[in-house]
């Protein structure tokens, strides 16, 4: 398990947060879109994924997707398999994992890889999807390895449903604020795969920002069960862009954007409030 990354604080909602930028140090040594490495698993949940990925990918000078998985090729998803679904369909990892948390581009058909020799490189965050995988790929060791390093040094971590379990499970989440998947919040699957983060039962996402080793700020946002992640998707494009942009982006999708991440239905209906 990773030790504590540093102090953090929650806090507010994107309505009242959306002013905050991130870090300007962050931001000075980033002079191109944040680039999030999208982790892909087998049984990763196509909602997860698919939200952010259409709202976020909406607007590229900000955030650049960078599809990713323990070997490139199709990933197949999964479409609520655990409440009787089916298998969704596979989307391509471009880009491999590598160690201490780097990304390679794989190579073309051809041999090259479209980028040029296809060195390993650092993401500037990470964007860690849940569904019915989760469950054993808390078991996968290489997998938790690469998480654990990826939350070291990331600007911007972004977990999904019970993608928090998964990155909790890696240690990358402790002393952190964090919420998940309502139903696996009632069973207890994260709090006692993940002891140390803070778990917050009633929100529909979370904003967290920690202090790492080397002074660099982070954000952490942890959305609620699958739809959450449009939601939670959108207040980190008001973080990055402002409030104006993201609910522009909503209105192109005809998002109803649940704005106020602490209204959280679903708490009630599982028990948690």
């Amino acid at each position: 398990m990773l030790g504590p990354l540093g102090g953090g604080v929650p806090i507010p909602p994107a309505a009242g947060a959306a002013a905050h930028a991130l870090s300007t140090a962050c931001r000075q040594a980033r002079s191109k879109s944040l680039n999030l490495a999208v982790v892909l698993f087998p049984g990763f949940e196509l909602l997860d994924v698919a939200a952010p990925g259409e709202l976020l990918g909406a607007k590229p000078e900000l955030v650049t997707l960078t599809y990713c998985a323990l070997a490139p090729g199709p990933v197949a998803s999964s479409c609520m398999e655990l409440r009787g679904g089916a298998q969704g369909p596979s989307l391509l990892a471009t880009h491999s994992l590598q160690k201490g948390g780097l990304i390679s581009k794989s190579p073309s058909p051809g041999g090259a890889s479209e980028s040029g020799d296809g060195e390993p490189f650092k993401p500037h965050g990470i964007l860690v999807p849940g569904g019915k995988g989760v469950r054993s790929e808390v078991q996968n060791l290489a997998l938790l390895q690469w998480l654990r390093e990826a939350a070291l040094g990331s600007e911007v971590i972004f977990t999904i449903c019970t993608g928090s379990w998964l990155l909790g499970a890696a240690g990358g989440l402790d002393t952190v604020s964090a919420t998940s998947n309502k139903a696996a919040l009632r069973d207890g699957h994260p709090q006692r795969a993940a002891p140390q983060v803070q778990w917050q039962m009633n929100a529909r996402w979370v904003e967290h920002e920690r202090v790492l080793e080397d002074g660099v700020s982070q954000l952490v946002i942890t959305s609620s069960g699958v739809s959450a992640g449009g939601d939670a998707a959108l207040a980190l494009l008001a973080r990055l862009g402002g409030l104006e942009v993201a609910h522009q982006v909503a209105h192109a999708a005809e998002w109803s954007w649940q704005e106020d991440s602490t209204i959280d239905p679903f708490a009630k209906a599982y028990g948690l409030s």
